[in-house]
């Protein structure tokens, strides 16, 4: 009985939930942290047994052989060139879609849009065959633009279901305001609906460029030039016949998050200053 409580006392202290993010976070971090330790290590240490967790040897030869000696530029363009090419395409063509479903209804919307989300409950997996013959047919293998398509694909109707989400909840007032002073439709979505939604469709431009940041089954299927592949496909380059060159590969790997994770830091600044912006202007 004395049990109960104290254990009520150590949950509803405020140090508690602090605590359990904090063991939470480090969890999760745990891979990185050992990506980015490993990275710093030479090649017979990643092999010693038991493992070591801090370089014994530190030595930066790895992250500098991984960048000059391999083509990791290269995969970091190419991964930069289709990413950013799907997420502009996806954005612009969801906003249009979903806002004329959102504001512009008409009989057999709803059938559209719950069509979008059909689509989304056919695992990915399972579409990548047909696809791939799809693209074969087209004389469209070992290009970019398979990737693109495949990238559209995937993320253009979750896009547009969560675009026209912040759409519905648009005051509709503004936009007949703007219609009455002499905006067509479509500059009514340039001047009045995007700038105020400006932190939204940020956020979830962020997203779909990290959904496409992070493919990896479509452009290793469909891509087999060196000279084409994006970083993710780009790491196999340090699994041999004999032996895989962890050391090489963790620091490849930290190549790979720093765009992206410099995407979403960059963002997220214009993400927090398109919502204070849109909360003046309503």
């Amino acid at each position: 009985m004395r049990l109960r409580p104290f254990l009520l006392k150590i949950i509803d202290h405020r140090v508690t939930p602090y605590v359990i993010v904090g063991v939470i976070a480090l969890f999760m971090a745990a891979p990185f942290l050992w990506m980015t330790l490993s990275a710093f290590k030479t090649l017979q240490e990643t092999f010693m047994s038991p493992p070591t967790y801090f370089p014994k040897d530190f030595t930066l030869e790895t992250m500098a052989f991984t960048w000059f000696q391999a083509p990791i530029p290269t995969y970091l363009k190419n991964s930069l060139i289709v990413c950013l090419t799907a997420t502009l395409i996806i954005v612009v063509a969801s906003i249009f879609t979903a806002y004329a479903l959102s504001q512009y209804p008409y009989r057999g919307s709803n059938i559209i849009l719950g069509l979008f989300l059909f689509t989304r409950t056919i695992p990915p997996l399972a579409m990548l065959l047909p696809y791939y013959l799809i693209m074969r047919k087209l004389g469209l293998l070992n290009t970019r633009l398979s990737v693109i398509l495949y990238l559209i694909y995937l993320s253009y109707p979750l896009v547009v279901w969560l675009l026209k989400g912040f759409f519905d909840a648009f005051p509709r007032d503004l936009i007949d305001a703007a219609i009455v002073d002499g905006c067509s439709r479509t500059g009514t979505i340039f001047r009045v609906v995007l700038p105020i939604t400006a932190g939204s469709v940020g956020a979830i431009s962020v997203v779909a460029f990290l959904w496409a940041w992070n493919e990896f089954f479509a452009p290793y299927l469909f891509i087999h030039y060196d000279e084409l592949k994006p970083i993710t496909v780009g790491l196999y380059y340090f699994v041999g016949d004999e032996v895989t060159y962890w050391n090489r590969m963790c620091a490849a790997g930290i190549y790979a998050v720093v765009p992206s994770l410099a995407f979403f830091l960059i963002a997220q600044r214009y993400i927090i200053k398109g919502l204070t912006e849109g909360a003046l202007k309503y």
